[in-house]
């Protein structure tokens, strides 16, 4: 039996190679770039996940991969959401979210 490969088709990667997402004990909301925006809040991102160990909620701050990007939203960043359904974008975000996290665990040992 084949098993067909899941694989998502993002624009050129442009999310995964522009945001960082951070992980935190709490939400970092002057180090988010998307600071005084709706899309955390509109469920564009995922800024949350569930931290196995203590079965607290945890949360990520995003930040872009230059440093232009912590300063404000840019045309590039915007243009992407507006091009893009809510639901891929979502899913990107947990992509980045989730490998971050694991990452972060890691280093943490």
């Amino acid at each position: 039996m084949i098993v067909a490969k899941k694989t998502y088709k993002y624009p050129k990667n442009w999310f995964k190679h522009n945001l960082i997402a951070v992980p935190a004990d709490f939400a970092n909301c002057s180090a988010c770039i998307f600071r005084g925006t709706n899309y955390c809040l509109d469920g564009y991102l995922r800024c949350t996940y569930l931290n196995e160990g203590t079965d607290e909620m945890m949360s990520v701050h995003w930040v872009g991969a230059e440093t232009h990007a912590n300063i404000a939203l840019w045309t590039e960043l915007t243009n992407f959401f507006e091009k893009n359904t809510k639901e891929k974008t979502r899913q990107i975000s947990y992509d980045v979210m989730t490998a971050a996290v694991l990452k972060y665990k890691e280093t943490a040992r």
